[in-house]
């Protein structure tokens, strides 16, 4: 801790770490019969991040239920696939 002038100055030794931007897209699955269309009660998740201004496609999660959280069907998703460490800011399209 360094002081100036009755000023006290600290240093935070914690590195703040930048969250990544994933941004995510769902759509409810659908099933089709004669001349309509109904809910299954699942969704699917497409999930992309920016990388130079063009959107890469990070992955689909199929089959998730729709009464669970997207952002938690993601996290999982993320944790399984080698993402477990990284933080990431989650935004729907």
């Amino acid at each position: 801790m360094a002081s100036y002038k009755g000023i006290i100055f600290t240093t935070d030794l914690k590195q703040k770490t930048m969250k990544k931007k994933l941004y995510y897209v769902v759509e409810k699955e659908l099933q089709s019969y004669g001349d309509g269309e109904e809910c299954t009660g699942f969704k699917s998740i497409s999930l992309y991040s920016i990388d130079e201004n063009v959107p890469t496609s990070m992955g689909v999660i199929d089959g998730v239920e729709n009464e669970t959280k997207s952002t938690d069907a993601i996290q999982i998703y993320l944790d399984d696939n080698g993402h477990e460490d990284e933080n990431f800011e989650m935004i729907q399209l």
